[in-house]
């Protein structure tokens, strides 16, 4: 079943639905459609990108789980970059989000791959020693693709999804770095490529444990972004209403600074909270907000400048994956 789109907040608000294609689209069409007048536009069925066979199993959630499949864990050695919130809310113990990874680790010890599993505990080590002595719940580390692996295997053994790992991300890992028969089953769309000049300026993986999320921000370049498995709901504000969303933010806070130049405050503190809060809690009713809900094989067009945020949809500690192109 497909997710509704109907607005995820209910306040005076009003959310509209993003501009949407059913099926293919051809790239003269795509053209007058999306790229010539910089506008996003939702694209429903428009893609079956191999990865959403090849790396995951059990696709339809009525009939059973979602997890990863022969060939994803073939790579399991696959080293890419990860990002954790230790915990979901501010006010959230640091020690009940520790004794989930503390459970996983124990888990892990009982593992028959015993190589693999020391490693990984080594690198749960890490994070329980950085997320005790740092005081930001956002944490960036590069690990192997076991890791969400095994973690999404803990999850399955679990009875509760508040004893499940979650909001484990790998974030902003290219395509391209990708070993070749993965990357493969990601193959460049054919609007990327044609579109426009054909430079690609990036690509990456987004594959996750719900809740994932994305705080408000801007992109340089336009972007495809494709769902491969799982829901994501996105909401987009034109330029100049996302800049001034974010300078009324950053003005509440008494903060100065580039919208450009983004640190980890963009993923966790004030200012993440107040854009959260701004978007998807208590939007202003004079503000213009476009929502898309997309599902596997649907894509997303976000032109360049446009403000967006973006955040899954579905049960916690499920499988969510998506792929994306900077293109110009």
């Amino acid at each position: 079943m497909r997710p509704s789109s109907r607005p995820l907040s209910h306040n005076t608000c009003k959310v509209q639905p993003v501009t949407a294609t059913n099926g293919s689209i051809d790239v003269d069409s795509f053209r007058s459609l999306a790229w010539e007048p910089a506008i996003p536009v939702h694209l429903r069925d428009f893609h079956r990108l191999p990865a959403m066979n090849s790396w995951i199993t059990g696709r339809d959630p009525e009939k059973g789980p979602v997890s990863f499949g022969d060939k994803l864990e073939s790579f399991s050695d696959t080293v890419v970059s990860y990002e954790l919130i230790t915990s979901s809310h501010a006010e959230e113990s640091s020690a009940l989000s520790s004794n989930r990874l503390q459970e996983f680790q124990a888990w892990l010890k009982t593992q028959p791959a015993q190589g693999d599993s020391r490693l990984l505990c080594r690198f749960i080590d890490h994070l329980l020693e950085s997320a005790e002595n740092d005081q930001s719940r956002f944490l960036q580390f590069d690990a192997p693709l076991s890791l969400i692996i095994q973690a999404s295997r803990f999850n399955g053994s679990r009875d509760s999804p508040s004893r499940c790992i979650k909001q484990l991300y790998i974030a902003q890992s290219d395509i391209r770095s990708l070993p070749l028969p993965l990357g493969d089953d990601l193959p460049v769309p054919e609007i990327v490529a044609r579109a426009g000049k054909g430079d690609i300026y990036s690509s990456s993986i987004w594959l996750g444990l719900q809740p994932t999320y994305t705080p408000l921000h801007r992109d340089p370049n336009p972007n495809l972004f494709c769902q491969l498995v799982g829901s994501k709901a996105v909401r987009f504000l034109r330029p100049r209403a996302g800049l001034s969303v974010f300078q009324d933010v950053r003005r509440s806070l008494g903060v100065a600074g580039n919208s450009r130049f983004r640190g980890p405050e963009m993923m966790d503190g004030p200012e993440r909270d107040g854009l959260h809060r701004a978007i998807w809690v208590d939007p202003n009713a004079s503000r213009e907000i476009c929502e898309a809900v997309l599902s596997p094989g649907d894509a997303l067009f976000i032109p360049q400048g446009w403000w967006h945020t973006v955040r899954s949809v579905g049960h916690e500690a499920e499988l969510n994956a998506s792929a994306n192109w900077w293109f110009r």
